[in-house]
């Protein structure tokens, strides 16, 4: 894929506006076919939204309706064809964020960002919501330090490629609805993957082409240091500003085979950031795998990225690097798409609530 240059801005803001174009004149611009087959390790969510159908619940209910018999569970098969819900109806409705990707003609409220990588560098807004909103999203680790580190299959699976592919996923989502978003930790040929194993490299470095100190201590101040300044700069005008660091744990002895999706803040305001993005996770189990249960932790930590970045800063750990049932999820890129979704979906509830902080608790 196409680099993108050193010294361009890497500014991912989203000013844009409106046009008043109908959102099914907008999605009628692409054409929808009848039949679909997944792409390995895709899920329901992955298929919908890479049609040009943004899923939820009521989509995902009529995506299985349409195709009982052709799944297994939830799962897609690889080699199947899936009918899609037809255009204009319920299920599509408001979907037209997806089809930036693929449409080969843009609407005026589309936005190119090459950091997505050429299948999804194409950014459809989808409403204002989070006009006024700054976030700056951090995936963990990255250059030098791959993170920890799991095996599956005979393949490495670093955090730090986990976490950046989630992280772009949850950044494109808030950009649809209107936030300005800034990924700290930035690789520019690294684009959203659509793959179960992603190839690690140690050529990520920070916004504003900050290379990666190779001392732990001085690169954990960098990003504390980068956050700051943008925070500096993007006081006067923000409505909340937050920090959402995306990484995996790698805890051992884990006896549940599932993805937890655990939170760590330091601050009064981190914990209240927390408690919301903990309360969507949990409303999305309940919505789509009602019989799992939940188990994710909201814990204080003193980490430098909580304690010592100016605005509200929340820490997200998506699941187990170590275990095997966490793997093989993390794996499905159509599972790091649900899980940047719903982040992103804890994100907007607590902005549209009038709960977001404009600054952490000092």
């Amino acid at each position: 894929m196409s680099p993108i240059p050193r010294f361009a801005p890497f500014i991912l803001l989203l000013a844009l506006a409106p046009t008043g174009l109908p959102v099914g004149e907008a999605h009628a611009q692409t054409a929808q076919p009848t039949l679909v087959a997944p792409e390995p390790g895709e899920g329901i969510w992955g298929l919908l939204r890479r049609n040009g159908i943004t899923p939820n619940a009521k989509r995902v209910a009529a995506f299985k309706e349409l195709n009982a018999g052709r799944l297994d569970g939830d799962a897609l098969k690889v080699g199947v064809q899936y009918r899609l819900p037809v255009a204009g109806s319920s299920s599509t409705s408001g979907s037209s964020s997806a089809s930036a990707t693929t449409s080969s003609t843009r609407s005026s409220e589309a936005r190119r960002y090459p950091i997505f990588g050429p299948e999804h560098e194409w950014v459809q807004r989808r409403s204002t919501r989070l006009a006024g909103h700054f976030y700056y999203i951090v995936s963990g680790h990255g250059g030098p330090d791959p993170g920890s580190i799991g095996r599956l299959n005979g393949r490495t699976m670093p955090e730090d490629e986990i976490a950046y592919d989630t992280a772009l996923r949850v950044a494109r989502r808030l950009l649809e609805d209107g936030a300005s978003v800034y990924m700290i930790v930035r690789d520019s040929n690294d684009g959203i993957r659509n793959l179960e194993y992603l190839a690690p490299d140690r050529d990520e470095f920070y916004y504003g082409d900050v290379r990666m100190s190779s001392n732990y201590v001085r690169r954990i101040r960098q990003r504390g240091e980068v956050i700051n300044k943008l925070y500096d700069r993007n006081r006067s005008r923000a409505k909340s500003q937050q920090v959402i660091a995306v990484h995996v744990d790698a805890m051992a002895g884990r006896n549940q085979p599932q993805i937890d999706v655990h939170f760590a803040y330091a601050s009064d305001s981190g914990r209240s950031l927390g408690r919301s993005l903990q309360s969507s996770i949990r409303n999305q189990y309940r919505t789509h795998q009602p019989d799992r249960g939940y188990k994710g932790r909201l814990v204080r930590r003193d980490l430098y990225i909580l304690k010592h970045t100016k605005p509200t800063a929340v820490l997200v750990e998506l699941g187990n690097i170590r275990h095997q049932g966490d793997q093989v999820r993390l794996t499905k890129p159509g599972n790091r798409q649900a899980l940047a979704e719903w982040i992103a979906q804890g994100l907007l509830e607590e902005a549209t609530r009038g709960t977001a902080q404009p600054r952490r608790a000092q």
